[in-house]
């Protein structure tokens, strides 16, 4: 009963949640990062097995979907909003940069159209691509996360059996046979004193009432 109970101590949708959102927003930087198109190839596979198996073994600890459902999605917005951070910072540096170049697709594209871009319009553009990444992602792991949720249910600790008695438990202890006979505290005939051999007195031993006058 004590293992089983700190087996189910804590949230494990947050813990789950949180750890391996953490570990995959690390990844998700790291590689988006450094590798550039073949990083992030390599990041949405990970993406994709880490947020199953956070579904899988927070529902594997309570036995409900709905708590792997929830891992899913807590690993995948942590997830996301550490990469979005990393991206965002990696940005701020180069933020000359992406302007020009924006400033540069716009003229080609949008002849006779003028579009002035500060950095101040480049910076709410990141944002807001940022947070539709976010909410994106953390709905594809809603779903990732409860598909991991309903295999992990499966391998759920069986509930500990309550201690004897228990209803509908065998052998039902109302059914049981009664305690064996005599009981402990029965004395048998043997310990009582003997019976006097002069009992009962014979007729002449009997006194006879005093007559009234």
């Amino acid at each position: 009963m004590q293992a089983q109970r700190q087996t189910r101590s804590g949230n494990p949708a947050l813990q789950n949640g949180l750890l391996f959102g953490v570990i995959l927003g690390a990844i998700e930087v790291v590689f988006s990062l450094t590798l550039g198109n073949v990083g992030f190839l390599i990041s949405l596979i990970f993406y994709l097995g880490i947020i199953g198996f956070a579904g899988y073994r927070a529902a594997a600890r309570t036995g409900k979907v709905s708590t792997g459902l929830v891992a899913g999605l807590l690993a995948g917005l942590f997830s996301s909003i550490i990469g979005s951070l990393g991206l965002f910072i990696y940005l701020l540096p180069n933020l000359d940069t992406l302007r020009q170049q924006l400033q540069q697709q716009a003229t080609t594209f949008n002849q006779g159209v003028v579009i002035n871009y500060t950095n101040n319009v480049v910076i709410g553009l990141v944002v807001l691509l940022l947070v539709i990444v976010i909410l994106g992602s953390s709905l594809l792991a809603l779903g990732i996360g409860a598909i991991g949720g309903a295999i992990g249910k499966g391998n759920a600790p069986v509930p500990a059996v309550p201690p004897y008695p228990y209803p509908g438990q065998y052998p039902d202890p109302r059914y049981m046979p009664p305690p064996a006979y005599p009981p402990q505290e029965y004395i048998p005939p043997q310990a009582y004193p003997p019976t006097p051999q002069n009992y009962p007195p014979s007729p002449e031993d009997y006194m006879t009432p005093p007559q009234e006058k």
